[in-house]
């Protein structure tokens, strides 16, 4: 038993530093989560003696006053752990995929360790952390230490449920697949299928050729199109421009007028005759052009008429080849779906058979699995049942009237009782968990228990004093049992083989100056360790 004259003597930091210097996360105060503080811990297991130092998330061992390692992780550490005390707990995580992992430490010690601010309360755990399983996987822990379950066990159990899921899972896909086929078969026509497809493909082909063939007319045709009205506009220009000179009649010469001198008698002359003569030449020659531009507007008329028959006839052409190929198209395109329905309805008949093969198949593997488990809980029925019997005895042990507390009940369910009744149900849960493990298996590792201040929700003294006594006398297992209270020192002392510290150091101090300086040399060589 530890105890104090009063309150902040480092009774409850002494309780949690126990199992959280083993690896198990703690709720320490916030003016102690603040330091940076080291906790060493030894412990005696199968005639070795173990010392295990911790700071922060680093651990260092030692057997036998032999350094063994570091260790930079709980997880790590955990693994020597469950290799030391020969003892391992996995549990189903909540990650989607079910993944089966290594429980913590914590797991270890959970049903031994009852804490001050969380330990009491009815819905929560002493330690912290551990919601990474939800509450069914953490209440399967506890049968791990009575002997009842193991690694096999959950795993089975997880392939089950694996199972049962992918079972639903193909079960729903086939009747989506089912009323897919039925909506799939209302519009399926018979008839759909029973076009000649090789004689559709070649005429598609053929139709597509020739409307390439008469694409490329229509462009040959256009551009001589272009050309001749080109050349029809610059003709009109011409004859346009013609037209009005030889309206006016004043063509004039395009040289100046000659002088020419006479041989006989020496004078010069104007030469009038050759004025009117090329002036008669001119209009002949603009009459000439006007004739033969005239001419070439009727044949370039002439030519644009029978290219634009020919682009037109040509456009019908296309548009009768496009409007066929549309109609090919549209029956080929008919008869594709047709045949891509059918497939698929071929497909998802197929995809329904081999679900159900799959879900016949799982079904036969849960049958085999169900056989197995059913092993396991009966096992866990007839511990359930010797944890009841235990259960009831320390209640009325421990004065707790039966209608306080439920018929059914399990280890590491919470119990809802009023007031005072809540806190005595918490040892009496503890103590009928001892026994019963006791009496299935002496060959899984136990450990102490540790409970700190049992004098919660105001228990008066003499219900405190039978509550402490009770754990004080505790003969039923081999369990050490450690206790933290200010109240029951007088009991405690009065009682035999019961050992009572008590703390009198300075108030916020563990330990004195003369107890720090008998234990540096170890806690030096503990320091140099990380």
């Amino acid at each position: 038993m530890l105890t104090s004259a009063g309150n902040h003597y480092g009774k409850s930091v002494i309780m949690k530093s126990l199992y959280y210097t083993l690896g198990a996360e703690v709720y320490f105060p916030q003016p102690i989560k603040s330091l940076n503080y080291m906790t060493i811990l030894s412990f005696m297991l199968d005639g070795k003696n173990y010392i295990v130092g911790r700071l922060n998330n680093s651990f260092v061992l030692f057997e036998n006053g032999k350094f063994v390692k570091k260790y930079n992780s709980v997880s790590e550490f955990g693994d020597t752990l469950s290799d030391i005390f020969n003892f391992c707990i996995e549990l189903v995580g909540k990650d989607e995929d079910g993944t089966i992992v290594k429980c913590p430490p914590a797991f270890f010690y959970l049903p031994y360790y009852i804490d001050q601010e969380n330990g009491w309360s009815i819905n929560s755990y002493s330690f912290d952390r551990m919601t990474q399983f939800d509450l069914p996987q953490r209440k399967d822990s506890y049968f791990f230490h009575l002997g009842v379950l193991d690694s096999d066990y959950v795993e089975q159990n997880k392939n089950q449920k694996a199972n049962s899921k992918k079972i639903a899972k193909l079960s729903k896909e086939n009747e989506k697949y089912k009323t897919v086929i039925e909506t799939l078969k209302m519009g399926l026509d018979d008839t759909q299928m029973a076009f000649d497809t090789t004689d559709l493909e070649i005429a598609i082909t053929s139709r597509k050729a020739e409307i390439n063939i008469t694409l490329k007319e229509i462009a040959k045709y256009r551009k001589e199109l272009v050309e001749a009205e080109d050349s029809y506009q610059r003709l009109i220009n011409e004859k346009e421009v013609l037209a009005k000179y030889i309206k006016r009649k004043d063509v004039t010469p395009t040289t100046t007028t000659e002088v020419v001198e006479c041989p006989r008698c020496g004078l010069f002359f104007e030469q009038s005759l050759a004025e009117k003569l090329e002036r008669t030449y001119l209009l002949e020659s603009l009459n000439d052009d006007y004739t033969r531009i005239t001419a070439e507007i009727d044949k370039f008329e002439k030519k644009i008429k029978k290219l634009k028959e020919k682009y037109e006839q040509h456009q019908r052409k296309l548009k009768d080849y496009e409007s066929s190929l549309s109609s090919e198209q549209d029956l080929y395109d008919t008869y594709l779906k047709a045949k891509t329905t059918r497939k698929l309805l071929d497909d998802y008949r197929k995809k329904i058979q081999e679900n159900a093969e799959t879900i016949e198949v799982l079904n036969e593997n849960n049958k085999n699995i169900r056989e197995l488990l059913r092993v396991y809980h009966q096992s866990r029925t007839s511990a359930n049942d010797i944890y009841l019997s235990n259960l009831n005895n320390k209640f009325g042990l421990l004065d707790i009237p039966s209608e306080q507390v439920p018929k059914e009940s399990e280890p590491g369910s919470s119990i809802e009782a009023s007031g005072a009744y809540g806190p005595r149900c918490k040892v009496a849960q503890v103590l009928s968990f001892l026994e019963t493990q006791k009496s299935l298996s002496d060959t899984i590792i136990t450990f102490p228990v540790v409970i700190d201040s049992p004098n919660v929700l105001e228990q008066d003294k003499e219900h405190l004093g039978s509550v402490l006594k009770t754990l004080l006398t505790w003969d039923k297992t081999d369990n050490q049992i450690i206790v933290a209270s200010i109240e029951g020192k007088d009991i405690a002392e009065q009682l035999p083989d019961v050992k009572v510290i008590k703390l009198d150091n300075k108030v916020n101090h563990i330990m004195s100056k003369e107890e720090y300086n008998k234990l540096e040399k170890e806690i030096d060589t503990i320091v140099t360790s990380f």
